[in-house]
C-alpha cells in the first residue's frame, strides 16, 4: 500500500508529460504548417500579380507596384460616424491618403500674389472608381478633372472624396458631414451607380450600403456574449492562422457543387428595381436642396460599366465574366435608368454609361476599375459641365 501512492504519481507524471509532450509537438507541427503555407500562398500571389502586371491595361510599368501592393495596403479602414468606413491615412510610391482619410490629387500649384483669383472648390464624390483603383494620385478621374481645367484656363481646386464601396446615399451624407464642419463647395460632382445596384441586388433592399450584413453581424458584440464567442471563433482561423484557412477555403471551393447561378443572373425585380432608383433620385433631389442655401452647385454622373462596352477585348471579357451580377442584371438597371423620366428631367443628371460603348482599346484594369487614360476620358465628359457652370457662377457676380 505504501508504494500505491508514488507509482500513481509516477504514473500520472508520466502521462502528463506525454500530454505535454504530444500537445507541444502538435503545436510545433501547426506553426511549421502555418508558416510553411504563408511562405507558399505569399510566392504563389507574387506570381499572380506579376502574371497580371504583365497583362495589365494602358498602365505604366512603375504602376505594377501599386495595384497589387499599395492597393491591398490600402483596403485597411477606419471608423467613420454616419458612413461606416474611410481609408486610414498612408503614404505609398503612387498612392497618398491624407489623415482625412482623403486620396491625394493633382492641383495647380498655389499662388500667393493678391491678385491671384481665388480657385473654384469642387468637391467629387463617389466610390472605388473615383477614389482611383488602379490609377496613381496624378491620374485619378479627379486629378484629371483637375489638369483639364487647369488647361482650360480655369484655376480649381479638385477635392476627391470618393472611398471604397461607397453607395450614393454614402456620398450624400458625406456631402453633408463637409457642410457641417462648413466645407463648402462651390461645385459638388456625384459619380455613382454600379455600387447601388450590387447593393440592392445583395440584399434584396434598396437603400442600404455594400455588405450591409457584416455591419449587422458585428453590431452590440460586447453585450452579445454568444455572438460575440461565436465570431471571434470564426474570425481567428480566418486570421491567426491564415495558411491553413486559405487552404481550407480553396478546398472547400473545389468541393463544393456547382453554385446556382440563378440569384447571380436575375435582374432585381420591378419593385426592388423601382425602389432602387426611387433611391438614388431622392439623394439627387436632396443634395440639390442643400445647393441652393449653402451656395453650391451640384453636378450628377451614372457610371458606365464594363458590360455596356461592347467591344471587350479578351481581358475585358475575363474581367466581365468574373463579376458578381451578370450582363442581365446591369442592362435591366441600365435601361430603366434611361428610360427614368424623373431622372431625365434633371438638368444636373448625365448618364455617361455609354461612354465606352464603341471604343475598341481597353480600359478596364480589372471588373469595375478604369486605366489611367480611362479615367481621363471620363474627367473629359465631364469638364464642360463643370466650366458651364464656373461661368454661370461668374455671370451671376457679375
Amino acid at each position: 500500500m505504501a508504494n500505491i501512492l508514488p507509482r500513481s504519481l509516477r504514473a500520472v507524471g508520466s502521462g502528463l508529460r506525454t500530454g505535454w509532450l504530444i500537445l507541444g509537438i502538435l503545436l510545433l507541427l501547426i506553426v511549421v504548417g502555418e508558416v510553411g503555407l504563408r511562405l507558399a500562398l505569399t510566392a504563389k500571389d507574387r506570381l499572380v500579380r506579376q502574371s497580371r502586371t504583365e497583362h495589365r491595361i494602358d498602365q505604366p510599368a512603375q504602376v505594377s507596384a501599386y495595384h497589387e501592393e499599395e492597393l491591398d495596403a490600402t483596403k485597411r479602414y477606419v471608423w467613420q460616424p454616419y458612413v461606416y468606413w474611410r481609408h486610414p491615412p498612408y503614404q505609398g510610391r503612387h498612392v497618398e491618403v491624407d489623415r482625412n482619410g482623403l486620396r491625394a490629387t493633382w492641383n495647380p500649384p498655389s499662388r500667393d500674389t493678391a491678385a491671384a483669383p481665388t480657385p473654384v472648390r469642387v468637391f467629387a464624390f463617389g466610390a472605388s472608381t473615383l477614389w482611383g483603383s488602379g490609377a496613381r494620385d496624378d491620374y485619378t478621374i479627379a486629378s484629371h478633372l483637375s489638369k483639364l481645367l487647369h488647361e482650360r484656363g480655369y484655376r480649381a481646386e479638385v477635392t476627391n472624396y470618393g472611398q471604397l464601396g461607397y453607395v450614393s446615399t454614402q456620398s450624400a451624407i458625406v456631402l453633408l458631414r463637409c457642410l457641417h464642419r462648413g466645407e463648402i463647395p462651390d461645385i459638388a460632382l456625384f459619380y455613382d451607380g454600379v455600387n447601388d445596384l450590387i447593393a440592392s441586388h445583395t440584399h434584396d433592399a434598396a437603400g442600404v450600403s455594400v455588405n450591409e450584413w457584416l455591419r449587422r453581424a458585428e453590431f452590440d458584440l460586447p453585450n452579445r456574449p454568444h455572438r460575440l464567442l461565436r465570431y471571434s471563433g470564426r474570425q481567428f482561423p480566418a486570421k491567426g492562422l491564415w495558411g491553413f484557412g486559405r487552404l481550407a477555403a480553396g478546398l472547400r471551393r473545389r468541393l463544393r457543387s456547382a453554385p446556382d447561378d440563378r440569384s447571380r443572373t436575375q435582374p432585381l425585380s420591378d419593385e426592388l428595381a423601382r425602389r432602387t432608383l426611387h433611391v438614388y433620385t431622392a439623394n439627387l433631389a436632396f443634395i440639390e436642396s442643400l445647393g441652393q442655401p449653402y451656395g453650391f452647385e451640384p453636378l450628377f454622373y451614372w457610371q458606365p460599366n464594363i458590360f455596356s462596352k461592347r467591344r471587350r477585348s479578351p481581358r475585358e471579357q475575363v474581367a466581365a465574366e468574373r463579376l458578381l451580377l451578370s450582363e442581365k442584371v446591369y442592362e435591366d438597371m441600365y435601361r430603366r435608368v434611361r428610360r427614368s423620366a424623373a431622372l431625365n428631367g434633371q438638368p444636373r443628371f448625365h448618364d455617361i454609361s455609354g461612354l465606352f460603348d464603341d471604343v475598341e482599346e481597353p480600359y478596364y484594369v480589372d471588373m469595375w476599375h478604369l486605366s489611367e487614360s480611362g479615367n481621363q476620358l471620363v474627367a473629359a465628359a465631364m469638364v464642360d459641365d463643370v466650366i458651364a457652370l464656373i461661368e454661370r457662377r461668374r455671370s451671376a457676380v457679375e
